[in-house]
């Protein structure tokens, strides 16, 4: 009776990692219309965020002990009666059901990234094919949008390749587009109807207006340069490729009970491993 009375449930232990990730992307953000030192505290500030919100949750949880409550004030115990199993339906009489009920996993995402970056990366090259009459010009103007913002220099010109200019372009397209495919992994599933729809019409028009409303107020000056026509078809390249990958992921139901490390596939659970020794 001791040892229940003193018994404690393991929670997940507060941390405030997460907040300063949060508050390093808002100055990272506050950097492209106020100063580039806000930019260099944003980036220390969510990359010692993001390492201590890692730290807290992999490869195991942090959990700390919380006090049941007394015996005295517990729930009275159940009494088992003979008869028909009633099925408990999820999120049905009070069962506190984890949505999405399926999910994409993450590696579809960065799949869909990968490839939605692709088809954006070629329609730039048809683009400066056809206006420009080199497949430079649109990855070269994309730099010169880009590149001011963190202080670097545009390109001398906007026909000829250039190394450096050309990676550091890569670099900044290569991860905001594994971050959306991440997002589309995570968002779509709790999304009602056909992911090619949501994925490759809705969002890209969605961030087309905001990019055009975010340049109109960091560049005014480059909104008139933007071939929005080009713009809009590359988004919906990027769009329809991300999303037809995701669409033809295979989905993988919640688990709805099992730890964090479990979910992540980082170690089996005691149910997983029951069962694999009881197979034949």
């Amino acid at each position: 009776m001791a040892e229940k009375e003193n018994e404690a449930i393991q929670l997940p232990a507060p941390t405030a990692a997460p907040l300063f990730f949060a508050l390093g992307l808002v100055f990272l953000l506050a950097s492209l219309v106020t100063n580039v030192v806000f930019a260099y505290v944003g980036v220390a500030t969510a990359i010692l965020g993001a390492i201590g919100w890692w730290r807290e949750m992999l490869p195991r949880e942090h959990k700390e002990p919380v006090p049941a409550q007394p015996l005295s004030e517990r729930a009275p115990p159940i009494v088992p009666r003979m008869g028909a199993v009633e099925h408990l339906v999820i999120g049905e009489d009070g069962h506190r059901v984890r949505l999405p009920l399926e999910y994409h996993p993450y590696a579809a995402g960065l799949r869909a990234g990968i490839a939605g970056g692709i088809a954006m990366a070629i329609m730039g090259g048809i683009q400066g094919l056809v206006t420009a009459g080199t497949p430079w010009a649109a990855f070269n103007g994309f730099a010169s949008i880009v590149m001011p913002l963190f202080g670097a220099a545009p390109p001398p010109d906007m026909t000829t390749f250039h190394v450096g200019i050309m990676i550091s372009a890569l670099a900044i397209h290569l991860a905001l587009s594994l971050l959306i495919g991440v997002v589309y992994s995570s968002i779509l599933p709790m999304l009602p109807g056909s992911p090619r729809l949501w994925g490759g019409i809705v969002a890209p028009l969605v961030w087309t207006v905001c990019g055009w409303a975010a340049i109109s107020v960091v560049m005014p000056n480059a909104v008139g340069d933007i071939s929005w026509l080009w713009f809009i078809a590359s988004q919906l390249a990027f769009g329809l490729a991300a999303g037809e990958v995701i669409a033809r992921s295979p989905r993988i139901q919640t688990l709805q009970s099992y730890t964090l490390a479990g979910r992540a596939g980082l170690e089996a659970s005691e149910a997983s491993q029951d069962g694999e020794g009881n197979n034949p």
